[in-house]
């Protein structure tokens, strides 16, 4: 059985949804090939379940508001744990549905199964049964994304050695104790949820500090909260060695350190899903971690042939999302979006959430910027006293213009307010304009108004010093 389409994408996570969807609409004919399940990591085992269980956490232990009335939700462990798994699954399905119906709404064909390219633009799909069906495509977009890294000398056969999608294995019970490899996003957030369910937790970076991509304040609140609640946190040291000694697990770390948890989580870092596709057969240059080469089009090595998302390298899904739409507008010409945002939004949701967009003040710092800080204490804003959470608002910007070059944010819902932010920078605003609009009281967003006054404050003492 052959099928031809203008486009044939392979994966149907966030980069290759959104460019099948968008090259449908403009009335191309399009087929999306997947072998799991629709949405890819964000349905199934990274963004939306993670967040879930992170949200269900916070419902059945009272964890978020122990501190503000000093009462802890008593819901027995073993219920508490199946409710949050059966919540978690439920919105994973959801979400998966939800992607599905998108799919074939407009007008998408869904076609489930191993995908593998050959040179002249056919694409053999394998079904779970072994039936063959061949797809030819006068374009094709590879968007199969990634997945967790793994080291050689991490046993990932050891039935209490995981990955960030092994953990959400079906009948998985709670360790007492877990060690985390991995001081980035996945692993702070998992800390959050695993500490917060009353799991003994400590978590582990290379770096001198958490999450090193966000700004160096930030990193620093999220860790002095971590220890807070219970996390050893460990920095500036790396895992020597995890084995069976005496039937127990022991972790040795560069520090000397020694660790004997009864479950170890690895989430540092991810590899792309590019192996078994044919991609090198068929003529398209991959680099030595297998990221597919691309131009900035989106095309390969090979005419006809494009990719976005993961498989040129892990990022947000955000942004594969973009490069997904920006793919299929190049393949078709169609005038709709030319370019990925520069500042795109990166947030980690711990509890409380960190988030950043534009530069940090490291980065200035090493750019040599001459620059200043606003700063809002959340817990001072009516919303965040009447919240009894506390957090904090920064605005970097340009001394010489007001620029707004970076906005980082620590506290409840820091995703959702560095967003205004964002579109600030992104019309290339100053910090000006928070003083010039009327932002609703009591919202976390009237922060925005007492940083930049602030920072209008510390401009004025700076001129009268010079």
């Amino acid at each position: 059985m052959t099928d031809s389409y203008d486009l044939v994408v392979i994966g149907a996570g966030p980069a290759g949804e959104s460019a099948a969807e968008l090259a449908s609409f403009f009335g191309r004919s399009v087929a999306i090939v997947e072998k799991n399940k629709p949405g890819g990591v964000v349905t199934t085992t990274g963004g939306a379940p993670t967040k879930t269980l992170r949200e269900s956490m916070l419902v059945w232990t009272g964890f978020h508001d122990r501190e503000v009335y000093g009462v802890t939700v008593l819901a027995r462990p073993m219920l508490a744990i199946e409710k949050i798994a059966e919540r978690t699954r439920r919105v994973a399905e959801l979400l998966q549905d939800v992607t599905a119906q998108n799919i074939a709404k407009n007008g998408v064909k869904y076609v489930q199964g191993m995908a593998k390219v050959s040179s002249d633009r056919r694409v053999l799909v394998t079904s779970l049964g072994g039936e063959h069906h061949v797809l030819f495509a006068k374009n094709i977009l590879v968007a199969t994304g990634s997945r967790p890294f793994h080291p050689e000398n991490v046993p990932f056969e050891d039935p209490n050695v995981w990955d960030s999608a092994k953990f959400f294995s079906p009948g998985r019970r709670l360790p007492k104790s877990i060690f985390i490899v991995g001081g980035g996003p996945v692993g702070v957030e998992f800390a959050t949820i695993l500490a917060g369910l009353g799991v003994t937790t400590m978590i582990s970076d290379s770096a001198e500090r958490l999450i090193r991509s966000m700004d160096g304040e930030m990193s620093k609140l999220i860790a002095e909260h971590l220890k807070r609640v219970g996390v050893d946190v460990i920095l500036g040291a790396t895992t020597r060695s995890i084995k069976r000694v005496n039937s127990r697990l022991e972790v040795t770390l560069t520090n000397g350190r020694s660790l004997h948890p009864d479950a170890v989580l690895f989430a540092a870092g991810r590899s792309v899903n590019t192996d078994g596709l044919g991609l090198e057969a068929a003529g398209v240059e991959l680099d030595d971690r297998g990221q597919i080469k691309v131009d900035r089009n989106y095309k390969t090595t090979v005419d006809g042939i494009y990719a976005a998302g993961d498989v040129l390298g892990p990022t947000l899904a955000s942004i594969a999302m973009e490069q997904g739409r920006i793919a299929a507008c190049r393949i078709f010409g169609i005038k709709l979006k030319g370019t990925v945002d520069p500042t795109p939004v990166s947030a980690v949701y711990s509890m409380p959430e960190v988030a950043g967009v534009g530069l940090t003040e490291e980065q200035c710092r090493s750019q040599g910027l001459d620059y200043l800080v606003g700063r809002s204490d959340l817990s001072l804003t009516p919303r965040g006293a009447i919240a009894g959470h506390g957090g904090i608002l920064k605005l970097i910007f340009r001394k010489k213009d007001r620029r707004l070059l970076g906005v980082h944010c620590f506290g409840d819902i820091a995703a959702e307010l560095v967003g205004i932010g964002q579109m600030v920078m992104h019309f290339n605003g100053t910090i000006n304009t928070f003083l010039h609009v009327t932002l609703n009281t009591p919202t976390y967003t009237y922060a925005y108004k007492y940083a930049a006054i602030d920072g209008i404050r510390k401009l004025d003492v700076s001129k009268q010093k010079h």
